[in-house]
């Protein structure tokens, strides 16, 4: 009954309950002050005057005031006893369900849910609850298939390499089948070193919240640059480079934004036809910098679409040999984080355009004069 009432030790209810006992007795000891200095000695002349000479009538009359007052106060602390049990047990229910609700998703339990018809803060509470459990469970399943993805793509080049050292033993290979076996071992060590490389690269910018090494560089220029460090790629398959630049320099990441368009124009190479051709245009305006890179090759259907920045996700699979998957999630991520946007359209076999929009943003100045 007493834990009921005034509820359990360090609780927010004992707390509440403690703190209405202290004001209610402050307020019973100055109103019995008020009462024996002021209102007592009042009546006690008040009666005089009105010719009532007994003092045995005087103190019956005091008497019954006295006890007034003290059924009074006893009335009060019982109704007020009753009414912050009452408010306290109805205030604190939800923060209860609450609790037990945030011990099973900390269990691993995400399939919780909470249902309210209040239209309070509680309410508000609930929704963002049911929001937190829903991207935890969210995260899970990502987590999930990320991990099952990254055993996938190192368990087969691992496999392959294997595979080939034990070929490698035979002392009957001839030379040539001994440097192809080599070959194809050294090609699956660049792909898992690269894949490795992807994924600690990834993992760092999932977790990095802004953008710390930030210098001014000039777009137009590493674009120029990326398609000559491709050269000997897009050579091979006689692409032609529509390329029509607008100089405008950029304040952020220099590497990263590098790595972006490195990402875009390699995927353009790899998923056109022979002999196609690949346009690049930078257009700026007073707030922005748009990209445009669009190829002509094998393009994407609409569900290829709503996956393309999934980890170790691959459009062609005839291509897996070539990436990990992980490009246009890094990709995306990096423009993401300098405060741009990214996005896509494609169609099968007409080929794909990528457009990211980077905000200008003149550099910061470092140095302070004190006058």
């Amino acid at each position: 009954m007493f834990y009921k009432i005034f509820g359990k030790k360090n609780s927010i209810q004992r707390d509440l309950v403690i703190r209405f006992i202290i004001s209610l007795i402050l307020v019973i000891g100055i109103s019995i002050a008020i009462f024996y200095l002021g209102i007592n000695n009042s009546i006690n002349d008040k009666l005089i005057d009105i010719h009532i000479s007994s003092r045995e009538q005087i103190e019956e009359l005091l008497d019954i005031v006295r006890r007034s007052m003290f059924i009074t106060i006893a009335s009060v602390i019982v109704i007020s006893v009753i009414m912050i049990q009452f408010a306290t047990k109805k205030m604190l229910q939800p923060l209860r369900q609450l609790n037990e609700a945030t011990k099973k998703v900390a269990s691993g339990d995400f399939s919780v849910k909470l249902e309210t018809k209040r239209q309070d803060e509680v309410a508000e509470l609930t929704d963002n609850f049911n929001e937190m459990v829903k991207e935890l469970k969210s995260i899970e399943c990502l987590q999930e298939e990320f991990v099952n993805n990254v055993s996938h793509e190192i368990k087969t080049p691992i496999s392959s390499i294997q595979g080939f050292a034990k070929l490698l033993q035979d002392e009957k290979l001839t030379n040539e089948e001994r440097n192809e076996y080599a070959g194809i071992i050294i090609e699956e060590s660049n792909r898992l070193l690269n894949l490795s490389s992807n994924i600690l690269k990834l993992s760092k910018l999932q977790n990095q919240e802004r953008i710390t090494n930030k210098e001014e560089f000039s777009i137009a220029e590493q674009i120029r640059k990326s398609v000559s460090v491709l050269e000997p790629k897009w050579k091979e398959k006689d692409i032609t480079f529509n390329v029509a630049l607008q100089e405008k320099n950029f304040y952020g990441d220099k590497n990263l934004i590098y790595q972006v368009w490195m990402n875009l124009i390699d995927n353009a190479i790899k998923f056109s036809n022979q002999g196609g051709a690949i346009d690049i245009k930078i257009k700026n305006t007073d707030d922005k910098i748009e990209v445009m890179i669009k190829d002509y090759g094998i393009g994407m259907d609409e569900n290829e679409l709503k996956k393309i920045f999934d980890k170790f996700y691959q459009i062609d699979k005839s291509h897996s040999g070539e990436g990990s998957g992980l490009g246009l999630a890094i990709t995306k991520r990096i423009v993401e984080l300098s405060g741009g946007k990214i996005e896509v359209k494609s169609e099968k076999n007409k080929g794909t355009t990528f457009k990211i929009y980077l905000p200008v943003e003149k550099s910061v100045n470092s140095k302070i004069i004190i006058k």
